[in-house]
């Protein structure tokens, strides 16, 4: 489930006030006031947690030389830089998802609940959810960095039933789909492998993908499952929903309907929508569409496809919707991207980034 926003948000370090006409001391200050509020977690970090932020931190630094949104070049995961506080209002739908941050730190309003988190603490998104405001404290000397790494629906549901088979899945009381939790240092030191990998071409495609799928086993194994998906749901569909993902898989760049692929696994169209969002956190047209997206990408950025040939080849009818779509998931239209070849995507946040 992922998306970008519609809208762009200039940020410059120079300017006492950002694009929403708020000074940034006073955003600092509420920035600062929200994070006096986050709950008594452990505030202690251990050397080797140091250690991997510092590197992260490092790391992210190194990608992003302007402030705002920097594509890895890997679906899913990109990285930002804000050298300012910036504030926003804006509506956006985010795909379940992780938001590591490794210096400053940010609160977001997602589906009524105020978050908080910084470099001790991640965000992680469960399902599909609306942000409607985010603020980030950060100075000159001492910009947010943070990656955002989501989470592909169907790599959740296959993973959550292989635990389940095996009984060792992580917390499944009810809790709220957002969820603020202490820093893993499993997952830190997941991430410091993950990055590298992706900035190479075999690596991209045979380290990388083992290495999200261990941040995932490890935020299914912990407190964090009970805000991926709650489990009881899980355990009544999610064999269902995982055959229909891989059917989906298979047959994304032809139409596909709900009703089609409801009765592919003996389902009611309202059942079925109703427990594919349960499960994937992700309604099944939306997964459709972020395949049909991340395939024409690639066909853009490998095979120098033209947009218009890129859209007929992954199962869009019009060119127009191919664009709009495009743009509000990547922030950069199919034509930009095409022209950047193979290079890291770079552009100042949209609305529909987190």
């Amino acid at each position: 489930m992922r998306t970008k926003c519609a809208a762009t948000l200039s940020v410059r370090s120079a300017h006492p006030t950002n694009s929403s006409g708020c000074s940034t001391s006073s955003i600092y200050k509420y920035a600062q006031s929200q994070l006096n509020k986050m709950p008594s977690f452990p505030t202690s970090a251990t050397e080797a947690t140091t250690a991997s932020i510092a590197l992260l931190r490092t790391m992210v630094a190194e990608r992003t030389p302007l402030d705002g949104r920097t594509e890895s070049g890997y679906p899913g995961l990109r990285y930002y830089r804000f050298s300012t506080p910036v504030q926003y209002q804006k509506s956006q739908i985010l795909m379940p998802g992780l938001v590591v941050v490794l210096q400053g730190s940010k609160t977001a309003r997602l589906a009524g609940q105020s978050l908080t988190y910084d470099e001790l603490h991640y965000l992680v998104l469960g399902g599909e959810t609306v942000c409607h405001s985010t603020v980030v404290a950060a100075t000159p000397g001492h910009p947010y960095l943070a990656i955002h790494l989501d989470l592909p629906p169907d790599l959740l549901v296959k993973t959550f039933v292989a635990l389940a088979d095996t009984g060792k899945g992580g917390n499944t009381e009810s809790v709220e789909k957002s969820y603020v939790a202490p820093i893993d240092q499993r997952v830190l030191e997941a991430l410091t492998r993950l990055l590298p990998s992706v900035d190479d071409a075999i690596d991209r495609d045979t380290i990388a993908p083992l290495v999200l799928e261990e941040i995932i086993v490890r935020l299914l194994r912990s407190d964090a499952a009970a805000a991926i998906r709650q489990a009881a749901t899980m355990s009544r569909s999610a064999t269902q929903i995982q055959r229909s993902m891989q059917f989906i898989h298979a047959q994304f760049r032809r139409p596909l309907s709900v009703d089609e692929l409801a009765s592919q696994v003996a389902m009611s169209p309202s059942h079925y929508a109703h427990s594919f969002r349960a499960v994937a956190g992700i309604s099944p047209m939306r997964y459709l569409r972020t395949l049909r997206l991340d395939s024409a990408r690639d066909l853009l950025l490998s095979n120098g496809m033209r947009p218009s040939e890129a859209a007929l080849a992954v199962g869009f009818d019009s060119t127009e919707h191919f664009t709009r779509e495009f743009k509000r998931r990547f922030g950069t239209s199919p034509t930009e991207c095409s022209r950047q070849a193979c290079n890291p995507q770079h552009d100042i946040l949209s609305s529909h980034d987190q």
